[in-house]
Formats: structure tokens, sequence, C-alpha cells
């Protein structure tokens, strides 16, 4: 079944609602059309099957507890009704009003008990803090009940992380491949993802920059365990590595246990340090859509010269469905 895992659809009245909760950055944000037959029509013409919806990116953070939690409803409301009317060629990744933890927690059972979506989206960092932080715990550890799929997406007013990056739209072109590189890498390194092994990671836009830094996170992993750095920077550099249960033979392993979305259509040579880095076993179809085009994500695979017919049916139809383990829409 071919399945696109990154798309979004941002409904007026999600939005509205959140303009009206006190998100006045949000005000003049564009609001998408109701009917998505057209949508329909585009993944027909491509043989998508499905396509999953997050909210990611417009989140549900507003100040308080109450308001955060309605945001939060009111998106997975639509995104329920959206996966019934159109008998689940639309399915969902839930949004949860993090950082609230209580609330966050109790939306995690509506979306994923009462209303049965497909796992839950989040950005990579919340609140100014990283989703590691250990007041996240109880999250976590409720959010591991339901060995769920766990979508992480950049936030771009999340992504100013140098003062540099505040203007002309860096944020998001320079800064979110930022974020999912660091979420990701924290996840291992904070050890969340040990102490939650059922959790199935998938990171958006191809792991963002990871595949770059790929080679020196492994020599720096490498170094700690065969203490090649310690003249250097001192035995207790890198002595957090000793808590965790990483392979000395192969330290990026655990990397390898999250999922990749392919949504990096503007780099064809992504595709291929993504094959050499992560495996094709790890790559999911991920158009992006509707800020890029769902058309241009599956030719980018089916035309890719770094991918062989085998691998890109692995990609495109295969990956996804053995991950997620949907239905076949009606």
């Amino acid at each position: 079944m071919r399945i696109d895992v990154h798309a979004h659809y941002w409904a007026a009245e999600y939005i509205d609602r959140l303009v009206a909760l006190g998100r006045n950055d949000l005000a003049f944000a564009g609001r998408q059309a109701d009917d998505l037959a057209q949508r329909v029509d585009e993944m027909d013409s491509v043989g998508v099957d499905v396509q999953i919806l997050s909210a990611i990116g417009l989140n549900t953070e507003v100040p308080d507890p109450a308001g955060s939690r309605d945001a939060a409803r009111c998106i997975n409301d639509i995104y329920g009704g959206i996966v019934e009317r159109f008998g689940g060629r639309f399915r969902a990744f839930g949004s949860v009003p993090l950082p609230f933890v209580d609330e966050a927690i109790a939306e995690t059972d509506r979306v994923l008990g009462e209303l049965g979506m497909t796992g839950i989206a989040l950005p990579c960092s919340v609140d100014g803090r990283p989703l590691d932080a250990p007041e996240f715990e109880p999250f976590w550890e409720n959010l591991a009940r339901y060995d769920a799929v766990v979508y992480l997406h950049p936030v771009g007013s999340n992504s100013a992380v140098h003062p540099g990056l505040g203007d002309w739209g860096l944020h998001t072109a320079y800064g979110s491949p930022l974020q999912l590189a660091t979420a990701a890498t924290r996840m291992v390194f904070s050890g969340l993802t040990f102490r939650h092994p059922t959790l199935k990671f998938v990171f958006g836009v191809c792991g963002g920059i990871l595949p770059f830094l790929w080679p020196r996170l492994e020599r720096n992993l490498r170094r700690a365990f065969d203490h090649s750095a310690d003249k250097a920077v001192g035995g207790g550099y890198f002595s957090w590595v000793k808590e965790l249960p990483l392979d000395p033979d192969d330290p990026m392993s655990a990397f390898k246990r999250f999922w990749y979305d392919t949504s990096t259509q503007e780099v064809p040579e992504a595709l291929l340090l993504a094959k050499n880095t992560y495996g094709v076993e790890r790559m999911l179809l991920g158009s992006d859509a509707i800020f890029a085009s769902l058309t241009e994500a599956v030719h980018y695979i089916e035309s890719s010269s770094y991918l062989t017919d085998e691998e890109k049916h692995d990609v495109l139809d295969l990956n996804a469905q053995k991950l997620l383990n949907l239905p076949a829409p009606r």
C-alpha cells in the first residue's frame, strides 16, 4: 500500500481557534479549503492509497493548559471527521498539548484510544525545552503503553537557533533541518529510546542534516569507546556514553531503528545519502503537502538514479505499511 506519511492540513476552523486562543502570529495565516477532493484526485493520479495528516508546523502551543488542550482537541476532532468521511484515504497523527503533561496524557489516551489515530505528531522541542526533558517523562511512559508511532517535525518559530536566522525566513530554511538532527540525536543520547524501546520514531525531511552529521557523530562515539580522545578532552568528556547500551561495534545502530521520510525533493543526492546512512528499509514516502507537491515527491523516488527498482518499490509501497499496518481504505 502506498502511504504518504508527511502531509499537512490546517483547517480554517483550527487556525481561527488558535487566533481566538491568543496566537496573534497566525491572524493572516492561509486557510486551506475544507474540500479535500482535489487532494484525493492527486493521490489517485500517483497511486497513493493513504495520506497521513498532521498539524505540526502550526502546532497547539498556547500559553495556558486549557487553551492548548482546546486547540489539540479541535484539530484532532477535525481529523477524525476527515478519516471517517473519506473512508480511510486520510489518516492522522494526533496533536497533544505539551508542555502540559497531564493534558497531553489525557489527549494521547483519547487520540490513540477513542479516535484510533495512527500515531502522535510532535515538534522537535516544546516551550524552549527538548522533548527528553525530565518533566516530560510521564508523557513518554504513557505513550509507550501504546507502542505508538511518534512523528517528529520542525516548527519554524523554534528554529531561530542562531541570531542570524531571525530574518528572511532563514529560521525555516536553515533552522528546521537542524532541529530534526538535534531531536534525533537527543532521543538516543538522552537514553529515551532505550527506556521506551517499543516507541517507533519517524523523522520528517529525511532527518534534516543528520545524514551530513552522521560520520562526525560516529567518529566521536568511537573515540569515546576506545578512549582515543582522552588526551585531547579528558576522560570525563564522553563519560555519559557509559550510561547508554550503545553497541561499540556499531554505535550508530540506535539511529538505524528510526524511520525517515523522503521529503527532500530539491536534493536528488539526498536519497543516496539516506540510503547509505539509514538503509532503504528505513525510508518512507513523504511529500510535505501542501508546502510541496505529492506528484513531485513520488516522481522524485521513481526517477532516482540512486535507487534500484526494488528499492523504489520498498520506499513507495512497502516500508510504511510494514511500520503502520493500516487497513485498506474503504
